[in-house]
């Protein structure tokens, strides 16, 4: 039976979520296919674009905050 790679497959793959026979699957289906590999490394370009991102938390929001200690 042949499974098509989902673009959940990739995500779950980019995070380390596949087990061992799913992550190599997908790994053999990203080395075989130039549009695969694109579409996972736009993912893995979001992922790390979103790892750096620091959140900004506005000065209102910490004010009220420091009010309930």
């Amino acid at each position: 039976m042949i499974k098509t790679t989902t673009y959940s497959d990739l995500i779950n793959y980019a995070y380390n979520e596949h087990g061992l026979i799913d992550g190599d699957r997908t790994q053999r289906a990203i080395d075989g296919d130039p549009n695969l590999k694109s579409e996972y490394d736009e993912i893995f370009v979001v992922m790390n674009t979103l790892d750096s991102a620091a959140p900004q938390v506005p000065d209102r929001c910490i004010e009220k905050i420091l009010q309930f200690c």
